[in-house]
């Protein structure tokens, strides 16, 4: 354990350094002249837009954003990137361990799998719509302006973020949170081999070679580790290539004039509810006919308050951070995203490592260090060849 806690705090280290790094290159840059028309603090310029495995803005999906002349440390901007950031880690880190929690709480079948992992995930996702409808109603937030024509257009993103969810939920159910997330970082060579195949878009040399480590750290990591679990590796692989195959149907989506329109707010309002629908059938098709002796096992366990408090928990964790790293992500560069999305998942391994007492090897450490950081070094040579 100590161990553990070691490796994990060097590589945050690291991270934290790289962090600080390419904050002062950032801030070195000459200003970027903005259009008359924007906003005087920030200049958005609307691309495509993509979410990860986990549901989350990933750098292609949150309009990429060109920082004005800086007004200082404490500025509104600052302060508002800084706070969105720290709701997006701390509700990140929560709804793992809420999820993980109500996994637990559930119980796990004949096969070692959690059981109910499509009810939970409906769950989670319902929460996200019992927040944001209210606010829509109300006038709070303003609802988003959509044809049926629109809502069928952007409908299979909702279904790929389903399974990537859904998948994700499997997989932190069945093993280890930590390593979880360390198969879970292996995502870019599931999107770069979708992304060559479906969409014929061939990344320069380095880009590929940047994922050699990130292989390789999660072999290493899946070798001896003490917490290795097949299901949690075939289920996080699976919701690593959902989230590619998202991606790629979002490419046509979210370049239309209705979807830029939408805010990052809203953006991801849509996909939730869509997600949601989605996984209802699901629902009834894998988890219906089970759900007697699933609630007589609950009820064995005397764990139903506890599937009740860590389902409800875990589902406005999971909205509110993803929310919230969809504002963050709005405001960043390209460089800085990687960072922030890499020492998130850092943040989150060491998180529950301590939480619950993962036992990790040496091999183990060392694996999920180079993957991790494989990730980063595959982000920035993704923006430095950028075609």
């Amino acid at each position: 354990m100590r161990f553990t806690l070691l490796v994990c705090t060097g590589i945050s280290a690291i991270c934290l350094l790289l962090a600080i790094t390419s904050s002062v290159a950032f801030s070195l840059k000459k200003p970027t002249k903005v259009a008359a028309k924007t906003s005087p603090s920030l200049s958005i310029h609307s691309k495509p837009t993509f979410l990860n495995a986990e549901g989350e803005a990933s750098t292609n999906l949150v309009a990429a954003a060109t920082p004005a002349p800086a007004k200082g440390l404490f500025s509104a901007d600052n302060i508002a990137i800084t706070s969105y950031l720290f709701v997006w880690y701390l509700g990140n880190v929560f709804y793992n361990i809420f999820n993980k929690k109500a996994c637990i709480a559930l119980g796990k079948n004949a096969h070692g799998a959690s059981n109910a992992h499509w009810a939970l995930s409906a769950i989670q996702l319902f929460f996200g719509v019992l927040f944001v409808l209210p606010m829509w109603i109300t006038g709070i937030r303003k609802p988003p302006d959509m044809t049926m024509d629109n809502w069928k257009e952007i409908a299979p993103v909702g279904l790929w973020a389903s399974l990537a969810h859904a998948f994700s939920v499997l997989a932190l159910g069945a093993g280890a949170v930590s390593f979880g997330q360390i198969v879970k970082a292996a995502e870019p060579v599931f999107a770069a081999g979708t992304n060559a195949i479906l969409l014929g878009q061939i990344d320069h040399p380095v880009v590929y070679l940047a994922l050699l480590p990130i292989i390789g750290g999660v072999g290493l990591a899946s070798l001896k580790e003490l917490s290795f679990s097949v299901t949690a590796l075939v289920a996080a692989s699976l919701a690593n290539q959902a989230a590619a195959l998202k991606n790629v149907v979002s490419k046509g989506v979210m370049s239309k004039s209705w979807a830029k329109n939408l805010g990052p707010s809203n953006t991801y309002a849509v996909v939730n509810i869509l997600a949601l629908l989605f996984t209802i059938p699901f629902v009834l098709a894998f988890d219906l006919k089970d759900a007697g002796a699933v609630m007589d096992q609950v009820k064995a366990m005397g764990t139903g308050n506890d599937v009740m408090k860590y389902s409800a928990l875990s589902g406005l964790a999971f909205y509110i951070y993803n929310e919230a790293s969809f504002l963050a992500l709005s405001r960043l560069d390209a460089v800085s995203h990687s960072v922030a999305n890499t020492l998130k998942r850092v943040v989150i391994i060491v998180a529950s490592c301590i939480v619950f007492k993962t036992p990790m090897t040496l091999l183990g450490g060392i694996g999920s260090g180079i993957a991790v950081l494989g990730t980063l070094l595959y982000s920035l040579a993704k923006g430095k060849y950028k075609k």
